[in-house]
């Protein structure tokens, strides 16, 4: 049996079965998210998903989007647009817009709790890269649509910035590295072409199969870590939460488990009420099909973005989340959990 509370009140109802809903921010209720008439709300919550896969003359290929733009538009990581009948982007395999700075080791990093780098002494170079392939309603890091606060940095500068000794591993984070992984993976093969160093990815794993690819095999070859973020099972609540679908993101999944098994991983925020025990069995029974070894997280949701109107996610459904994610796999954790204090 699901997870059921009460309703909050308020004065927004399901735009399907008119029952009251968990947030204003969200038009449909958690049991009708997953139906198909859900899919009608999709491009009200994530205006500018109509240009994913449009037919115009130009588009772009960087991740599972393929934005069909016209001129004047913008493509939806905020990078790459249309000027006098050509593209243009904000970045390239030589130019980024991002934020990095150094964390202690052990880092907070949602892999700590089992990566090889939480044993070292030195720091983590995080790299923030601005824009998104996706529009999570709940976004945690969502001032990366923020573009023109980022940092524009040449690649020669970020190589100079990981020459440090103490610096033991690079984690590339955002927003989402998809829509600059051209500069991402060119960044990181080329500080190791110098020193040693663990080259680490957590992302929503739609990118363009080939440049995904590549990005795991640096972490294959340096020791590092491909994280996953799975963040629903059910494809039409997955587009109402995010904006798009997870199809793209499972099959990369699979292809860099079927190249790089050892290092991929996955996480899943329980967004309260939405993301439920029904949501992660089906997560982790797709993982096992793989291997139940795969580390998987679940981490507590805090409010945030859109859904600041949310509660963090109930003791009840984590414990239940988490005991559905352990009929199937063998390394299960709990992030975040500071918020519920225990589960």
């Amino acid at each position: 049996m699901l997870f059921k509370v009460s309703r909050k009140s308020n004065s927004v109802k399901c735009k399907i079965c008119g029952s009251e809903t968990y947030t204003n921010a969200i038009l449909v209720c958690p049991e009708c998210a997953k139906k198909d008439d859900a899919l009608k709300y999709v491009e009200l919550l994530h205006p500018e998903a109509e240009k994913i896969g449009k037919d115009t003359r130009i588009r772009c290929g960087l991740c599972s989007n393929k934005c069909g733009l016209e001129e004047g538009d913008i493509g939806l990581c905020g990078l790459r647009g249309v000027e006098n009948g050509k593209m243009f982007s904000l970045v390239s395999a030589e130019k980024s817009i991002l934020h990095s700075y150094e964390d202690p080791l052990p880092t907070n990093c949602c892999n700590a709790w089992f990566c090889a780098a939480s044993k070292l002494t030195g720091t983590n170079l995080a790299v923030f890269y601005y824009g998104c392939n996706f529009d999570c309603l709940y976004c945690q890091n969502w001032e990366h649509k923020l573009i023109d606060k980022g940092e524009v940095v040449s690649l020669e500068e970020m190589v100079e910035r990981a020459m440090l000794e103490r610096i033991k591993c690079i984690c590339h984070f955002g927003g989402s590295p998809e829509p600059q992984l051209p500069f991402a993976i060119r960044f990181s093969e080329e500080v190791l072409k110098r020193r040693k160093i663990m080259v680490c990815w957590e992302w929503n794993g739609a990118g363009k199969e080939n440049l995904v690819l590549k990005a795991a095999k640096l972490s294959h070859e340096s020791g590092g870590t491909v994280k996953f973020d799975l963040k629903a099972w059910n494809d039409n609540l997955h587009r109402i939460l995010t904006g798009r679908s997870n199809e793209q993101t499972l099959r990369n999944f699979e292809k860099i488990f079927d190249h790089y098994p050892d290092v991929v991983s996955a996480t899943t925020l329980l967004v309260p009420y939405y993301v439920d025990e029904e949501e992660i069995e089906n997560i982790a029974r797709f993982i096992a099909s793989l291997s139940d070894e795969i580390p998987y997280s679940l981490l507590v949701f805090h409010p945030d973005y859109r859904l600041s109107d949310m509660p963090v996610t109930p003791r009840e459904q984590v414990r239940r989340c988490y005991n559905a994610a352990r009929k199937h796999l063998k390394r299960v954790h709990v992030g975040n959990i500071y918020l519920i204090g225990y589960f």
